[in-house]
């Protein structure tokens, strides 16, 4: 996961949920503001997104962190995020997976994200709170094993592509870690979060040495 940094609500959003007795009606200029501020990666898997599963009819779900059915902030556009269909080889992950469970963590929060790391070896993710680690699991199925191995191909990649560990430069490992946390044409490459913490992990050793 990265973190998310909301954007203001579209102008026909706003207009929507101040109209008297308005209902949850997404629009598209809706989904299509979550998409461009995500820069078209799932809240939570990192998928790109719009995609299409085998057995979905969606292309995009907009998440309600908090969940609808509490009917505190069912039209507050700082309670919304787009996440994938979630619905990889029948096994449901994401939203499609939490449906109206709670999370306690924030996907806009750096300190949250600061919990986060990966194994190298499997790409499986993991939060050194206890907490947030058993949601991850239990209520986004996050450590899918096609998510894990999604992640870990990414991995893989990048460090194929930048050589032997003697071969490591800081100004390369900055310049590479700077691309995949950077919007590329409105677009983040797909599980940038991998590769951002394995750079910064990679320039904390080098800075202690």
């Amino acid at each position: 996961m990265i973190q998310i940094t909301k954007n203001k609500e579209p102008k026909s959003w706003c207009e929507h949920r101040q109209t008297p007795g308005a209902k949850y009606e997404p629009t598209e200029d809706l989904r299509k503001s979550l998409l461009e501020e995500q820069g078209y990666i799932c809240a939570y898997c990192m998928r790109r997104i719009p995609t299409k599963d085998s057995n979905s009819n969606e292309t995009t779900r907009i998440e309600h962190i908090v969940p609808q059915a509490t009917g505190i902030m069912d039209m507050d556009y700082s309670n919304m995020v787009v996440c994938c269909p979630g619905a990889i080889d029948g096994d449901f992950h994401c939203d499609k997976k939490k449906e109206m469970q709670t999370i306690s963590f924030s996907l806009f929060d750096a300190n949250f994200i600061k919990t986060l790391s990966y194994k190298s070896g499997t790409g499986e993710i993991i939060s050194t709170n206890p907490l947030f680690n058993q949601q991850i699991n239990e209520v986004l199925n996050l450590n899918h094993p096609k998510l894990q191995r999604n992640r870990k191909e990414v991995l893989q990649g990048l460090i194929s592509t930048l050589g032997k560990r003697s071969q490591w430069r800081k100004s390369e490992i900055v310049k590479t870690r700077d691309y995949f946390a950077t919007k590329h044409n409105g677009k983040f490459s797909p599980y940038c979060g991998i590769a951002v913490w394995f750079l910064n992990k990679k320039l904390d050793r080098l800075i202690a040495n």
